[in-house]
């Protein structure tokens, strides 16, 4: 997703990352990777939790790199752990698209 904002942005997709970070830790990461995406600080984990994506070492809770699409009307429209390639990501939420919403 790194390096692909203009893809993104020509979907009309925003990106979001989000871990269990600050929101200072969050500034100097973006400004020393330049990362333009907006970071989200989850230090509960609570979002994370809610779509299955906390795992355990021990007694460590870390949040599982995830990638989530979630369309206009807030359903889950992509998901997938690890870092899929954008083309991937692009083409799962294309599929999305096209499919009729639940009755």
């Amino acid at each position: 997703m790194r390096g692909a904002s203009d893809r993104y942005e020509a979907e009309s997709i925003e990106v979001f990352g989000i871990n269990g970070a600050s929101s200072g830790s969050h500034k100097g990461f973006a400004r020393r990777h330049s990362f333009t995406a907006q970071l989200l600080s989850d230090r509960g984990l609570h979002v994370a939790r809610s779509y299955d994506a906390v795992g355990q070492f021990g007694p460590i809770a870390y949040i599982k790199r995830t990638v989530v699409g979630i369309d206009r009307n807030g359903r889950i429209a992509y998901y997938e752990r690890g870092m899929p390639s954008t083309e991937h990501i692009l083409a799962g939420l294309a599929v999305q698209e096209l499919e009729p919403p639940p009755r």
